[in-house]
């Protein structure tokens, strides 16, 4: 698979479906592409017996019925709890993935973007299970790992030069716009900043530095349609009905 489109920015379903369905899971997944989402957008915590899970949040309160930090329960254990019933009742039963369970239902059928919630040293050896399940599904050239940690970034370049990094940025860090990202030491062919710190001026700066431009999080159309005209590569967005 060819990553990124030359014809228009690519669709990701941030979460999956989010606005329709229980985040950060197998049906929201599914329900992005069915929609006509080009790729979904995950979030990877590492579980105690360091299992890439798809949570976003350090522990379960606001996805789940369950409590905890992620950090400090088995996979096992955060997969005991719904992560579909707050959302709806219709998906009562859902439970918080695995990225071995998205791989597993989805292949090759699509785009990944990984968001790394990977902030501390203790994290590090998650990246080699992660390049491993990537390395065994044959999806490196689905896969595109971001994240807020250039510490992350740093291990994911450190351990390979075939994975695809992007940096996030903030709109509470707007100065890493403007910095000379060789600096930061990492490996990476995409800027990932809040949608409303790109602009002509940005879309210029990221061509001169041969980075492409994934805006995030994006819901209202008209938005859509002005960072499409910018030339953004890719655009992460709740609802990704095309």
């Amino acid at each position: 698979m060819r990553f990124w489109s030359a014809r228009r920015p690519l669709i990701f379903g941030h979460r999956g479906a989010s606005m329709h369905a229980p985040e950060n899971t197998l049906s929201a997944f599914r329900l992005a592409l069915e929609m006509g989402a080009d790729g979904i957008e995950l979030d990877i915590t590492p579980s105690a017996d360091g299992v890439p899970m798809v949570i976003h949040d350090p522990n379960l309160e606001r996805t789940t019925n369950g409590k905890g930090d992620v950090r400090q329960l088995s996979a096992a254990e955060i997969q005991r709890y719904d992560a579909g019933i707050r959302f709806n009742s219709k998906y009562a039963g859902e439970r918080v993935p695995t990225l071995q369970e998205v791989f597993e239902a989805f292949g090759n059928r699509t785009r990944y973007n990984l968001d790394m919630k990977t902030f501390y040293p203790e994290d590090r050896p998650i990246v080699r299970t992660i390049l491993g399940l990537i390395e065994q599904y044959q999806l490196a050239p689905n896969v595109l790992i971001s994240s807020f940690s250039l510490d992350a970034l740093r291990w994911f370049s450190e351990e390979s030069r075939r994975v695809r990094l992007g940096v996030l940025i903030s709109q509470h860090t707007p100065h890493m716009m403007l910095e000379d990202g060789r600096r930061w030491g990492v490996r990476y062919e995409a800027l990932h900043p809040h949608h409303t710190l790109i602009d002509a001026s940005a879309m210029r700066r990221a061509r001169q530095q041969r980075k492409k431009m994934v805006a995030w999080t994006v819901n209202d159309a008209e938005r859509k349609r002005e960072l499409a005209a910018l030339g953004v590569d890719a655009i992460i967005t709740d609802d990704p009905v095309r």
